[in-house]
This record gives structure tokens, C-alpha cells and sequence, in this order.
């Protein structure tokens, strides 16, 4: 039988590389994929349309979905969405956006884990610890925290952890930066907004090129070859690597770099503040 794979949010970039990957991997299979329009997602063998995972029904549409098409489990999970209140410094996060973040970026990946039986559920993740994310990433972080202890407690889960990479998400964070510079509070995010105005840079240039020059300083010694942004064909390697036997907790890939983990990095204090969620 043709093994069946689920890729929510299967149009972003990380879904096409998830979609890529397992055809190539698995030609035969069952690839199906969730989107929050009607447009047909690429590279999926079925669409599952208007999913929006701020409602609370929309694990079990998915579900009813996949029953029609007769499927009660699937073979593997791939779960790309990230949503939750960002453009302000993690340190400044409320409780309650923690918890809007994790309703949506964490619980509908888990419920869907259990509820289709899959032994293999990949998450995506980002380097929420260096300078560029530490000034704007908000609650995001959290939700990410949160899949990555997943990951390296239970083996049926794993993350990719990306560096910087052209996206509506990453898009979407620097243009609600760029937003808060005219009425914000935060210092951190104030000081940002000095250095850009210093670059001489459209807003969009600068963020990419800080958060570049965050990662370059954070591993560029570890490695060889330069700094690049990273693309899709490195999330595509990163999920071929995550795809292997040995099954890493969490593969990180920064363009050309990458290496796994199989522990959490130390987290400053304001990063550890999940067990009351």
C-alpha cells in the first residue's frame, strides 16, 4: 500500500520543500496537503482547502477530510504553519500571547500527531535566541521552545531549525517591525530603528542583512564555507537529513552549514517561562 503523508500548510516555502522531499523519497505516496484558501496546493497528490487553524475545529476537518479520502492514519506529518503576536522583544511577551501562540502553533500539531497515529511529525523552528529574533520575535519563540522540547523528549517528533530565509512569515515580521518604530516603547526596538536610519537601507534590506549578521557571528566559526541565506533546496537537505535512519531531534541548517542537536541550546531566563502555560 502506498505509504500517506499530511503537509499542513503545505503552499509556504516550507511546505513545498516538505512536499518535494517526500516525493522524491516515496514516489508512490499519498501527499496530501492543507491550505487556508481554496488554491490547489503544488506538489500534492490532494487538497484540503480553508483550513484556518485559529478555529477550533480544524484538526477534526482535516480528519474528516482525510477519512473521505480513506485515510484514519498517515505515515508522517509535516507541520510548517507559525503563527502568534510578534514585533516586539521576547522578553516583553505576555502570558496571554504565549498562550494565542501556542493554540496555534503548537496544539493543532500535536493533536493531529495523536489523533492520525503518526510515527514521524516534523515541526520547523528558527534561531529565536540570536540578537535579530531576541529584538522582534515576540511570542513566536515560544511556540518554538515548545516544539523543540517535543523533539528532543520524544523521538516521534522533529524540528528543522532554519536560519533566515525569504518568506511571507519573514516578510510579514520585518513589515510589523518596521510598523512599531513609529510608536513603540522597547528600547531594543527603538535602538534598531537608529542603526537603520544610520544604514541609509530600505527597512527590508537592513532586517536581512542583521539577521544575517547575527548568524554569520553565532556559527560562522564552526564552518568552513561562507555565509549565505539559506533557500528551500537547504530545507530540502535539512528534511532529507531528518528523513535518515538515525532520525535527529533537530537538524540546523544556515544555507551551506548545518548539524544537528539532540539537546536544547541554554536559554536565557526570560526564555523559560513554558511550564505555567
Amino acid at each position: 500500500m502506498s505509504p500517506v503523508f499530511l503537509v499542513v500548510g503545505g503552499s509556504s516555502v516550507a511546505g513545498q520543500a516538505a512536499l518535494n522531499v517526500l516525493r522524491r523519497r516515496y514516489p508512490d505516496a499519498r501527499l496530501f496537503g492543507t491550505s487556508s484558501g481554496e488554491k490547489t496546493v503544488n506538489g500534492a497528490s490532494f487538497t484540503i482547502d480553508h483550513i484556518d487553524l485559529n478555529s477550533d475545529n480544524a484538526v477534526t476537518l482535516i480528519c474528516d477530510e482525510l477519512q473521505k479520502a480513506g485515510v484514519s492514519a498517515v505515515d508522517g506529518l509535516v507541520f510548517t504553519p507559525a503563527f502568534g503576536p510578534i514585533g516586539y522583544p521576547i522578553k516583553k511577551t505576555p502570558d496571554e500571547d504565549i498562550r494565542a501562540a501556542l493554540r496555534f502553533s503548537v496544539q493543532p500539531m500535536i493533536e493531529l500527531h495523536e489523533r492520525l497515529k503518526s510515527p514521524r511529525t516534523i515541526g520547523f523552528s528558527a534561531f529565536y535566541w540570536l540578537p535579530h529574533t531576541l529584538t522582534a520575535y515576540g511570542s513566536m519563540a515560544f511556540a518554538k521552545i515548545a516544539q523543540e522540547r517535543l523533539a528532543v523528549t520524544d523521538p516521534s517528533f522533529q524540528m528543522i531549525r532554519a536560519g533566515t530565509f525569504e518568506s511571507r512569515a519573514t516578510r510579514g515580521i520585518g513589515l510589523l517591525l518596521q510598523r512599531s518604530l513609529r510608536d513603540t516603547l522597547h528600547s531594543e526596538i527603538l535602538d534598531l530603528g537608529a542603526r537603520w536610519k544610520e544604514s541609509g537601507k530600505k527597512f527590508s534590506d537592513f532586517f536581512f542583512d542583521y539577521a544575517f549578521q547575527s548568524e554569520r557571528e553565532a556559527f560562522g566559526s564552526r564552518f568552513s564555507e561562507p555565509h549565505r541565506a539559506t533557500t528551500q533546496s537547504d530545507l530540502e537537505r535539512a528534511l532529507l537529513r531528518a528523513l535518515d535512519e538515525d532520525r535527529p531531534p533537530i537538524v540546523n541548517v544556515i544555507g551551506d552549514w548545518m548539524w544537528t542537536d539532540s539537546e536544547m541550546p541554554d536559554l536565557p531566563p526570560e526564555l523559560n517561562r513554558l511550564t505555567e502555560q
